[in-house]
């Protein structure tokens, strides 16, 4: 039996299309390539730096905080003053005059000042520290949980049941309600593409509904021990995961935040 020619071709051209949109789905889902030494660097960061260089700039008519704290981060103090010097005396960045810093030393300044540019974690106040009252914290990404079949992945700030909990930054609520492990929770993914997972809550806002656009320092909900948290003290659970799947230790921020909440 011959078969048919129209019946052979309609088949192919369906094959191709299946394969053009497997290779089109994986594409568009595929994890956004991160620069490995973005989150190290912020994490290397004094958060006692960070406010230092916010000062500094601020008795300065010419200094770009940016500017500043990329230096400061990157060389000692010795080194570093003569080029903050040469910033306060309005010298543009593009023309200091580096010394006898080697060339790499210069290069990896450049390379800060560009993710501080790039990244506005330790901008003051564009971030809010999630809790408002009185708390604490430590850190504990990555601490056995369930007996070691899992890691802890995010940092837990502790204080009294009901204690306000509050957006960090802008963006849209993705998740909403109960799961299993973080009890009452909430989802957010932030304008800065990061994932803000907000877990063991008493209560949601009411205000809150999945897929709506929430502002920073708007209400989440109440601090409590739902989920998996049953035993433990009241708490905030709070992750943070980058566009491509990997969750990092929300500890040296929640510093900093601190520091700006503090300050105002």
């Amino acid at each position: 039996m011959k078969f048919p020619f129209n019946l052979f071709r309609g088949f192919t051209q369906l094959c191709i299309l299946i394969i053009i949109g497997i290779v089109s789905w994986q594409v568009i889902h595929r994890p956004p390539n991160i620069s490995p030494d973005i989150y190290p660097y912020f994490s290397s960061i004094p958060p006692t730096l960070v406010k230092q260089c916010l000062e500094e700039k601020n008795r300065s008519s010419f200094i770009s905080y940016e500017d500043l704290l990329a230096i400061r981060s990157t060389i000692p103090q010795r080194e570093a003053q003569p080029l903050v010097d040469q910033l306060n005396a309005n010298v543009p960045f593009s023309d200091l005059k580096w010394g006898v810093l080697r060339e790499e030393t210069v290069k990896l300044v450049g390379r800060h000042r560009e993710i501080l540019k790039q990244y506005s974690y330790f901008q003051p106040n564009l971030y809010h520290f999630p809790v408002i009252g009185k708390y604490w914290f430590e850190d504990s990404f990555g601490a056995d949980r369930e007996g070691g079949a899992r890691r802890h992945e995010g940092t837990d700030v502790f204080g009294k049941e009901g204690t306000p909990v509050v957006n960090i930054c802008g963006g849209i609520i993705e998740q909403l309600g109960w799961n299993r492990l973080g009890g009452e929770r909430v989802g957010v993914r932030g304008d800065d593409g990061n994932y803000y997972y907000y877990a063991h809550l008493q209560y949601i806002s009411p205000e809150l509904c999945k897929g709506n656009r929430i502002e920073a320092g708007e209400l989440i909900g109440g601090m409590g021990h739902t989920g998996d948290a049953l035993t433990t003290p009241d708490h905030l659970h709070l992750g943070i995961e980058l566009p491509n799947g990997q969750w990092i230790n929300p500890y040296p921020f929640l510093v900093v935040w601190q520091i700006w909440e503090e300050g105002k």
